[in-house]
């Protein structure tokens, strides 16, 4: 048995565990003036649609602004073959799940594991809204 195989295998095993929807986006470019609000507004453009896992990691007590909230991490992973790469700073969005509370959900992307082992690319994600 050869690592190529035991490999292949994991990562058709990986993408049949992901059974969410997302997609990811990033920055682009600086903040515009929303008129009506007058808020400022940053504009997204998206970089990856399709099939994801999302599950939870942990959660702390942080300040957020002046308040106190739960900051849950969780693990979003991708299939194996994802292009392109994924950024600290892009944007994960929930749009399909059978855990509706995950839906429409904005998690940021802190972190990127890599390893030319690995049966799928694994997001670290933050939920700052929750």
């Amino acid at each position: 048995m050869s690592v190529s195989g035991v490999l292949g295998r994991g990562r058709v095993a990986a993408l049949q565990l992901m059974r969410d929807t997302c997609v990811i986006e990033r920055k682009d470019g600086e903040p515009v003036l929303d008129e009506e609000t007058g808020q400022l507004e940053q504009p997204w453009t998206t970089v990856y649609t399709g099939v994801c896992r999302v599950k939870p990691r942990s959660s702390s007590e942080t300040e957020w602004g002046e308040r106190e909230v739960t900051l849950a991490q969780l693990v979003v992973s991708l299939p194996w073959d994802t292009a392109p790469q994924i950024q600290r700073e892009d944007r994960v969005r929930v749009m399909e799940s059978e855990d509706g509370w995950l839906i429409g959900r904005h998690l940021d992307v802190v972190g990127v594991s890599l390893s030319g082992t690995a049966t799928a690319r694994r997001l670290l994600v933050e939920d700052r809204e929750g």
